[in-house]
């Protein structure tokens, strides 16, 4: 993703929904939110921005996993919410 940590963990109470009471989220190793037990859990790695002319894109790399009690349509629309949210465009 081209984000940075700060605008992930800004973006993800409104990109999870009622799902981000019951997520775990690790940045670069290191926990951000823990819950006992939690539904999705989100692991990112920082990695090098990407340079286009004087632009820099802060990446992400960003892995889901999902608790078994999520069925594949609650998974399903959990991404789709997600991947709304988090989609970045330009005119």
């Amino acid at each position: 993703m081209g984000c940075s940590s700060e605008d992930l963990i800004r973006w993800l109470p409104l990109a999870l929904g009622e799902h981000y009471s019951s997520t775990n989220l690790i940045i670069d190793g290191m926990p951000i939110y823990a819950h006992p037990k939690p539904l999705l859990e989100i692991s990112a790695l920082t990695k090098p921005s990407r340079k286009i002319a004087l632009l820099h894109i802060p990446v992400m790399d960003i892995c889901f996993s999902f608790a078994e009690e999520l069925t594949i349509n609650d998974r399903e629309l959990l991404m789709n919410r997600f991947d709304l949210y988090t989609r970045r465009g330009g005119g």
